[in-house]
């Protein structure tokens, strides 16, 4: 698996941001975002991920839509894919 490299961003309070992350795995991966120390993140009022299997298949590309950012959520984001092979994680700090 590939995976990009640990990344901080900024954004200003009260706008939305989109957190981005491309894996490349055989057999396809499960993925799925979370938040700090592990506490997977799910769509909410919050929080909307959205998935899209690239061509070739093996591609993936993650985005995670963030909401009003507002200073509670400064933090560690991170993407992960797992898949029989092996799992893998890529880290996006907030601020």
């Amino acid at each position: 698996m590939l995976w990009i490299p640990h990344q901080l961003i900024g954004a200003t309070a009260g706008n939305n941001i989109t957190l981005e992350c491309f894996t490349e795995a055989h057999p396809t991966s499960l993925n799925y975002w979370t938040l700090g120390e592990g506490q997977m993140i799910h769509d909410s009022k919050k929080f909307k991920s959205e998935t899209t299997l690239g061509n070739p298949s093996y591609k993936t590309h993650m985005r995670l839509a963030i909401f009003n950012i507002s200073q509670a959520d400064e933090n560690t984001y991170k993407c992960v894919a797992k898949n029989p092979r092996g799992e893998t994680d890529g880290s996006i700090r907030l601020y």
